[in-house]
């Protein structure tokens, strides 16, 4: 057993911050590239929520985590359609 324990609310907390930080930069008007960034780093912290949610609630062992129904769609959603469901919040 390890002496590692997993904290699932700091994934929870960056997801939150990604999307603040995705919030902020649409409601500035930043360039496109950076509004890129932001909704790339909302769709990694997403996907890092999935898995510690599979974690949390599995018994498995984490590397054995498979991709959800919910985790597919936002893997393959593009860049601008993130960046579109934040601008219609």
């Amino acid at each position: 057993m390890t002496a590692y324990v997993a904290n699932h609310q700091k994934k929870k907390n960056l997801l939150h911050k990604r999307e603040q930080e995705l919030k902020h930069a649409l409601s500035h008007g930043l360039n496109d590239s950076k509004l890129e960034r932001a909704a790339g780093k909302v769709r990694e912290a997403k996907l890092a929520v999935f898995k510690a949610l599979f974690s949390q609630s599995s018994v498995l062992p984490p590397h054995s985590y498979e991709e959800s129904d919910e985790a597919i769609k936002w893997i393959n959603m593009p860049v601008s359609e993130i960046i579109r469901l934040y601008r219609a919040q």
